[in-house]
């Protein structure tokens, strides 16, 4: 990725309060580089053109880091690593589970934490199902999900995976449904923020386990 996408990068997460320093930038766009690449082989994401690329995935995924808790983080369908790759370099105290249920998908993850040297950052190969013990995942401080499945089918699954008093977060559009409560998760707070190029709208919401 050249020089002025990753001061798009920067200048975009200045404005959501992230300070990127030039080692976690270079990641950020070496992730994009490795993404693009196996991309012309696997299906990992419909947006190629890399300013778009930049904004809508790579700064969308960084909006959720100034509200994710110390301790640990599943990313539930993560793809091609969003957000919970753009986390784990914005945030490298955070142990990140990266979950999807295609193969093919996890080939890519495994190899791009290998590539990026993100040791605290785990990509797993199942099919969520509410079962943490049996599928061999920890419960965590947080769970984020970004379009993987409508928010109230989310937070239901969610629940299982979140420890207590930790989150779950869904990435939502300006009018998608945001319920109050789901089972033990309850509505702390919704944030909005703008994507900086497209002007698009974007919201948090932020769901306590209680």
């Amino acid at each position: 990725m050249d020089a002025a996408r990753l001061r798009k990068i920067e200048e975009g997460a200045s404005g959501m309060g992230l300070k990127l320093d030039a080692e976690q930038l270079k990641l950020l766009g070496r992730h994009v580089d490795l993404m693009l690449k196996w991309n012309k082989s696997i299906n990992l994401t419909a947006i190629t053109d890399p300013d778009e690329v930049v904004e809508k995935h790579v700064l969308d995924s960084l909006a959720v880091v100034p509200v994710l808790p110390s301790g640990s983080l599943l990313d539930a369908g993560s793809g091609a690593g969003f957000p919970g790759i753009p986390a784990a370099i914005a945030r490298p105290d955070l142990e990140v589970c990266l979950v999807d249920s295609v193969q093919k998908k996890v080939a890519f993850l495994k190899n791009a934490l290998a590539e990026l040297r993100l040791p605290k950052a785990k990509a797993f190969s199942v099919r969520l199902a509410g079962n943490p013990a049996g599928e061999d995942l920890p419960r965590v401080h947080a769970a984020v999900a970004r379009a993987y499945a409508a928010p109230r089918e989310w937070l239901t699954l969610a629940a299982h995976y979140v420890l207590p008093g930790g989150v779950a977060i869904c990435m939502l559009g300006p009018t998608d449904e945001v319920p109050e409560e789901v089972g033990d998760l309850k509505l702390q707070e919704q944030l909005g923020y703008t994507l900086p190029y497209s002007k698009s709208q974007r919201r948090l919401a932020i769901y306590k386990h209680v």
